[in-house]
């Protein structure tokens, strides 16, 4: 432990030690070997590229499907929406056209009606004034008759007042 204390501060140096590089001067474990180096660094290139082509390759492909499918109900969510809005619309057309139609043939029938209502009052009203007609013709016949029967009955009371006066004079 002192030793490697002594080597990082650079005393092994200063106590007389030979010169040596500061990775020379490192403790045997501590060093670099550059084979053990080149060996991890290819072994690590090597665990890199087959991860990327048996991990992270098949991950993507997965992931990317995963994006499209969840574009594709996001699509046809909107095309289902887009397509319900259409519906909307034409339901909300032809329900102002049928109203407009409900309208007008609700219009043509009050007008029928009205006409209807109409005809069948002048028809009421031409009946009544025949019947007032008939009524006032008849009135007037029997007030003839009975004008005429009241002018009799005066003519015949009037002579036997005339006789009953007579005979007590």
């Amino acid at each position: 432990m002192v030793l490697w204390q002594a080597a990082s501060f650079g005393l092994l140096e200063m106590l007389g030690g030979e010169p040596k590089g500061f990775i020379e001067s490192l403790p045997a474990p501590m060093q670099i070997n550059w084979r053990e180096l080149l060996v991890v660094m290819l072994l690590v290139t090597l665990l890199y590229f087959f991860l990327k082509a048996s991990f992270f390759k098949p991950m993507i492909a997965v992931m990317d499907q995963r994006e499209q499918d969840m574009n594709a109900g996001s699509e046809a969510k909107a095309l289902a929406m887009a397509m319900i809005e259409q519906r909307q619309a034409e339901y909300q057309s032809k329900l102002r056209d049928l109203r407009a139609q409900a309208f007008s043939h609700r219009k043509i029938l009050a007008e029928a009606a009205s006409k209807e209502k109409q005809a069948l009052l002048d028809q009421t009203r031409t009946q009544a004034q025949a019947q007032r007609e008939v009524s006032l013709a008849q009135l007037k016949s029997q007030a003839e008759a009975a004008s005429g029967e009241l002018m009799a009955q005066v003519d015949v009371l009037a002579e036997s007042m005339a006789q009953n006066l007579l005979k007590q004079a």
